[in-house]
């Protein structure tokens, strides 16, 4: 039997028995790494993941979720899927934890892409295990976190031991937010039980780019809503998620009209001190701006910026940075942007681009 038909054969077990994912997995890491020759796992070595759209999206690339490595980009292993499975991705402190939300129902996945459908645990959620060398070791259910009835959740975080899920409830809307909708809310899943707690607003409104600092109690999020309060805002979650609703009050730290322009996404540092907010404007002469800011989640003031790119590419790409990303290490940023990413140093503010084939990655994390 050759090998490919040896691969079809066991993924067609693993639909028919239940085989863990991860038995299939580890036979075909053996093989890699007895034709490529690797040594022993490299010390420290970083991973992050990107979601790319098919058509477009993809471009010369590959559409779908790819394991790449944080230093070149260069993609290591792929996850199952093709065509817009994933909606979501969030990554947990070590860079060898990561979590996928389902983008459809389970039917609607099976239409567009039935050999994903076969390999992806049943859920709104997937627990994605990477082994040393990055290459996927296991793929597992994330309890508490239900299979979409249409479109599963388009932003997601976790908390730095992987413990902790948030991503805003979606539900079926018409327009603008209103006075007399209800609030909107937040799910906050417990990894381990699926215990699930729903933070929720003071109003209807937009919720996106949620994110949460390294112990998973405070949240920071972009809001939408009616009145002046809208921007970027924080919230500090009870120190123990026992189900139900919670109702803590947000404080906005970054107001939707600043100094420092357009705002793009947030995310808020490791230590929950911090808020890094990219954000784009004209400066002198007209010329375009892109900057990544620190902002202090005290009192909002912007502490430092820690990186600036000038000059407007053909179509004035240089405004499209898309997602961000902060290492649990606090010591790097992710951005995607123009079709290929970039890792920037916290510290020194020193820009690395990592090359991609495809167009772009409406999502990263690492």
């Amino acid at each position: 039997m050759s090998h490919d038909k040896t691969q079809a054969a066991t993924r067609t077990r693993m639909a028919k028995t239940g085989e863990p994912y991860a038995a299939a997995r580890r036979a075909v890491i053996g093989e890699h790494q007895a034709a490529e020759g690797q040594g022993p796992p490299v010390p420290h070595r970083n991973y992050l993941i990107t979601l790319v759209s098919p058509g477009e999206g993809a471009g010369a690339g590959v559409a779908g979720a790819a394991v790449r490595d944080a230093a070149s980009g260069k993609v290591v292993d792929r996850l199952p899927g093709r065509m817009d499975v994933y909606s979501a991705v969030a990554g947990s402190g070590g860079g060898r934890v990561f979590f996928l939300a389902m983008r459809y129902s389970p039917e609607r996945t099976a239409d567009s892409d039935p050999e994903a459908a076969g390999q992806i645990p049943p859920g709104g959620a997937v627990r994605v295990q990477l082994d040393d060398w990055g290459k996927i070791a296991g793929l597992s259910a994330v309890p508490g976190v239900p299979e979409p009835a249409h479109f599963g959740p388009i932003y997601l975080a976790a908390s730095a031991d992987g413990g902790r899920l948030a991503y805003p409830v979606r539900r079926d809307r018409v327009g603008a937010p209103a006075t007399d909708a209800p609030p909107s809310q937040i799910s906050i899943v417990a990894v381990a039980t699926g215990e699930r707690t729903v933070w929720q607003a003071e109003s209807d409104g937009h919720i996106e780019d949620v994110s949460l600092s390294a112990d998973g109690r405070r949240l920071a999020y972009s809001w939408h809503g009616l009145g002046e309060g809208n921007g970027i805002r924080v919230t500090d979650l009870p120190d123990t998620a026992a189900g139900g609703v919670v109702t803590t009050p947000s404080r906005l730290v970054i107001a939707e009209q600043n100094s420092l322009g357009n705002l793009g996404q947030a995310v808020i540092s490791p230590d929950g001190a911090r808020l890094y907010v990219t954000a784009a404007r004209y400066g002198p002469g007209g010329q375009p701006v892109t900057r990544l800011a620190e902002v202090s989640v005290a009192d909002g003031q912007v502490r430092r910026i820690v990186y600036e790119r000038r000059g407007a590419d053909l179509g004035n790409t240089i405004f499209g940075w898309g997602p961000l990303a902060i290492d649990s290490s606090d010591q790097h940023a992710l951005i995607s942007y123009s079709g290929n990413l970039g890792s920037i140093e916290l510290s020194t503010g020193h820009f690395t681009e990592l090359p991609m084939d495809e167009n772009g990655a409406f999502d990263i994390a690492w």
